[in-house]
């Protein structure tokens, strides 16, 4: 009698699931071939907005990826707006650019150490404090400026490995990275700008710059040598991932820029600030342009954590050979197969299911994660009821069970055939944060239904079900973006309970 009870359940789930139609086919045109004149013309004005202090900038370290796509779609632009945009992608010494960040006086000699040349002015607004409490003849400031990009170097190129920022010939003077000082507005960090003129190249040198002081009046709420060592961080990662290559995802940009500000300043946790905003976006994919990708830091965590921090290197030394150009999970899914892991959904799934209680030591592979906050739960999951829900690639949903004295508990879940999914129950035993955790986890490949099996679910505090959209392939790109297969696809689920 139960048996037949499943199979009509499962039937029940079935139905729900038919007669759902897939996404449309997309244009299989080579990427950014597909870049209208309109589409750069918004990269323009956006990167015009974000310089002007006027603008007040939701996500502060967006310039960098903006200025990259002005400088990769500069061909689109109309001949006026090319010149524009040429004079925003130049160097403060390069071009009189009032919109821009161009000085309007004369630079002092730059200051040079190993592998940066650190450039500033003594005057106007853009000069940094000339305090010079050593007595070297340098400005304090422009010494812990380059002492800060050099411990940066250390780690990101000496422990780490990434392979040294591509040289600019004598641009800035020489060979060398250049850092220039400057009084950024409307809460700029700071940022990374190819140079322009570089043509089709895909490994593309680049110059930094930051602000002159991180004053507590512009940064309210931070310490200022803090802000400048994680930014620092960040933004020379981008020049890094630019040697590598300029036409990836912007989301793989930043998650990974983010990532290293912990690689190489662990203690300041500034990220933290946007894994707040990450944990109530499950439901947005991984890829989606949205602030959720700096949260997405986690994900490289997990994977530095099961793997080593070599995997991220690994998945930029990939980026040019993959097919097709430019997309990124695919460099990502052949880093984490040739560090011996499981395919990018396998992998993606199981990182959705530690989340769920990842402040529980032991569940989540980097010690950052005790301190994430809570990842958030979108309605509860009774027995007998069926819900549906849509979910697009490499998203998720996390919902709660009330925990039930009963032998078994069983999540019955399906998709669409064709999308690679996943479901789990993750149950909790006893307080956050000294507690067990066990995982309960079911892939489906190409789709279907699945039952996923909790036992003695009484003994958990906490239960949650989860519905997985593990799916990254995509047909096609359009529109400035990639047009994934598996989009808004209808997923419904169950839960049984045997006494």
């Amino acid at each position: 009698m139960r048996a037949r009870r499943e199979i009509g359940i499962s039937l029940l789930l079935g139905a729900a699931l038919l007669g759902t139609v897939g996404a449309a086919a997309a244009s299989a045109a080579p990427p950014r071939a597909t870049i209208s004149q309109a589409t750069a013309a918004r990269a323009l004005r956006r990167v015009e907005l974000l310089l002007d202090g006027r603008h007040r900038a939701q996500r502060p370290r967006e310039l960098t990826t903006t200025l990259l796509r002005l400088a990769r779609d500069l061909p689109r632009l109309a001949p006026g707006q090319r010149a524009e945009a040429k004079a925003l992608l130049a160097r403060p010494t390069d071009a009189d650019d009032p919109g821009g960040s161009s000085y309007s006086v004369p630079e002092q000699p730059p200051y040079c150490t190993a592998h940066f040349c650190v450039h500033y002015v003594a005057t106007s607004a853009d000069a940094p404090s000339l305090f010079d409490g050593d007595g070297s003849t340098i400005p304090d400031y422009v010494e812990l400026v380059a002492g800060t990009a050099e411990f940066s170097f250390n780690v990101e190129n000496g422990t780490l490995g990434w392979q040294p920022a591509k040289p600019d010939g004598t641009k800035g003077g020489d060979a060398r990275t250049d850092i220039y000082l400057n009084e950024l507005r409307g809460e700029l960090f700071g940022y990374a700008s190819p140079d322009p003129g570089q043509g089709t190249n895909r490994s593309q040198f680049a110059y930094l710059v930051l602000d002159n002081d991180y004053s507590a009046d512009e940064f309210p709420g931070t310490v200022a040598v803090e802000v400048l060592e994680v930014t620092f961080a960040h933004e020379y990662n981008h020049i890094l991932q630019f040697g590598y290559d300029v036409l990836q995802d912007i989301w793989f940009y930043e998650t990974s820029a983010v990532w290293m500000e912990d690689q190489v300043y662990g203690g300041i946790d500034d990220y933290f600030r946007y894994v707040k905003r990450w944990v109530k976006r499950t439901k947005l994919p991984l890829t989606r342009d949205d602030i959720k990708i700096y949260g997405s830091a986690v994900l490289d965590h997990w994977l530095a954590g099961r793997y080593g921090a070599a995997v991220i290197r690994t998945a930029w030394e990939r980026a040019q050979e993959v097919k097709p150009t430019g997309f990124s999970l695919h460099a990502l899914a052949s880093a984490i197969l040739s560090a011996g892991g499981s395919p990018l959904p396998r992998e993606f799934a199981r990182f959705v299911a530690a989340t769920a209680e990842w402040r529980t030591p032991g569940v989540f592979p980097y010690s950052d994660g005790a301190l994430y906050p809570d990842v958030k739960r979108r309605g509860k999951l009774h027995p007998g009821q069926f819900i549906k829900r849509r979910l697009s690639h490499l998203s998720y949903l996390l919902l709660r069970v009330r925990p039930r004295h009963v032998k078994r508990m069983k999540l019955l879940a399906g998709v669409r055939r064709g999308t690679d999914a996943a479901f789990a129950l993750v149950c909790r035993e006893g307080l956050v944060s000294q507690g067990k955790v066990t995982v309960k986890l079911k892939f489906a490949k190409n789709g279907g239904i699945r039952a996923v099996r909790l036992r003695k679910p009484g003994r958990c505090n906490r239960i949650t079900a989860i519905l997985i959209n593990a799916d990254p392939r995509q047909s096609g790109f359009l529109f400035g973006d990639w047009i994934y297969r598996h989009d808004h696809e209808p997923f419904a689920a169950t839960l049984v309970l045997n006494r």
